[in-house]
Parts: C-alpha cells; structure tokens; sequence
C-alpha cells in the first residue's frame, strides 16, 4: 500500500488540526511559544491547512496513476519490452471511428475502445464492428458530463451500470474495464469504481491529440516521446488522430516497437463472465 494516499494524508491533515488545536488550549493559552504567530490567529492556521489539505487531494485526483485516491490503476505495462498498448477515448465516433478501425484491421492490431454511453443511439452497428473485429471495449461513463466530477458516488456508479448494460445489449459482452472520464480519480470516483467492481485503465503516454494543431505536431510528439510498455490515450472521435494514425504506427514500428492489446499486456479479464 502507498503512504500518500488520501486516508493518511487525511488522518496527518487531523492529527495536525488536533494538535495545535490542544496545544493552544492547554499548552501555551498565552500564546507565548513558538507557535504564537498562529495561536494569536488561529483562524489562519486553520484556513491554511484546509486550503492546503484541499490543494493536496484535487492536485491528485487529475494523477490516476499515482494511487492516491485508488491504488488499482492499470498504468503501464512491462518497461523492459518493447511492447505498447493503443487506447481510444470518446467513440464511437460515426466519422473517425470507421477510418481508425480501417487502419487497425490494416496493420493487424489491436485496441481498446473506451466508449461514452450516450453516444451508442445512432452508432450500434459501428459499436458492434469493434466488437466483431476484436477490439476491446471499454467503459468511460455514460455521459461524459464536464460536470462528472461533481457527481455523487451514487450518481457515477449508476452511469457506469447503465453504460455496461447498453453495450451489452449490442456486443453480448458485459464489459469490465473502466476509464474515468478525464482520467480524474477523486473520493466520489474511488467509490464508485468500488461500488460496480470495475478495472480502472489509466495511460502512460496522453497523445492530447484533441488539442493539437497539426498532424506533424503530433506524429513528432507520439514518436519522441513513447517509451517501451506504454499505454497510449487516443481519440477516435479525433479527426486528425484518424488522419494520422497510420503514420504513427509505422514510425513506432520502425523503431522496433510492437502493438499489444490491454489482456495481453496485463493477462486480465476484459470482460465478465455471466
């Protein structure tokens, strides 16, 4: 288990609260004493260390992969092999997903598709092709709401549910992999991956190809900066990854890289069995 975690930072957070809190009443009421700066203002003592507190948990919450809020992130794979994983985030996409799908089947390849829920209406047959070709899909809420991490546990665990059985109604598959929406693990979404007993997947590469300018921006990027047993996060409601992606996985493997999917680098389950 890691030390900086959110329970004891929590419990160093009240163990400091309690004791300048006994030693202002019972040590030093005068406020003569090296914490008399504070003693004599206790109120900001007080605002600083649940400012600091608060700066300490939301700072984390966007490092999934830390283990601060939930420990069990899949982050990456092996470092001494020269394998990677290729991840999509935002699909189906009717105008992007098809062509990233293209240049898979293309290369022989692998990937997990990390599907938002309400964007299934309309795309069934889209959503079934990934499926159908052997790619895993995977949970990334059902909405997507920019609001998703002001949600009750309650709220988060039952978009994840219902993203799970609208999948399953298409794919016959009950999905078991889960990637918060903008990778942001804070309290309320540690309990609802605890809740629907979901595997969280992280990354270990972000491509941010949805805020790139130019498709040489992020080829340059992607290829400079992959290390052996990356996860890469993609998007294939991306145009431009779609329009690059070809090019990224030749050049990757022109430098001895090697596609892998998310079971074979973890040997997990990607699906429940019923």
């Amino acid at each position: 288990m890691k030390i900086l975690n959110f329970r004891n930072t929590s419990r160093l957070f009240l163990l400091l609260f309690g004791i300048f809190t006994i030693s202002r009443i019972f040590i030093c009421p005068c406020g003569q004493c090296f914490l008399s700066a504070f003693c004599n203002n206790p109120i900001v003592f007080y605002l600083g260390l649940v400012f600091v507190y608060l700066g300490i948990s939301v700072g984390m919450a966007f490092f999934s992969s830390s283990g601060f809020h939930y420990s069990n992130v899949l982050s990456h794979g092996d470092r001494s092999k020269p394998l990677l994983a290729l991840t999509f985030d935002d699909g189906p996409d009717p105008g992007s997903t098809p062509i990233v799908l293209d240049i898979l089947k293309k290369h022989r390849i692998k990937a997990a598709f990390f599907i938002i829920g309400k964007k299934i209406a309309g795309n069934e047959a889209l959503l079934q092709r990934i499926s159908d070709e052997g790619h895993i899909t995977g949970n990334h809420s059902w909405s997507h709401s920019f609001f998703w991490d002001f949600y009750s546990a309650g709220r988060m665990a039952e978009e994840i549910r219902q993203n799970i059985l609208e999948t399953k109604k298409i794919t016959g598959k009950r999905m078991n992999l889960f990637r918060p929406p903008y990778g942001v693990i804070n309290p309320m979404v540690a309990k609802a991956i605890s809740k629907t007993g979901v595997k969280v997947v992280g990354w270990s590469f972000r491509s941010f190809d949805t805020a790139s300018v130019s498709p040489e921006s992020l080829l340059k990027k992607t290829t400079a900066g992959i290390r052996p047993g990356d996860i890469l996060l993609f998007h294939d409601s991306s145009k431009l990854t779609a329009g690059i992606l070809d090019k990224i996985i030749v050049s990757l493997q022109g430098r001895g890289f090697s596609f892998i999917s998310l079971d074979e680098m973890f040997k997990l389950q990607t699906y429940e069995t019923l």
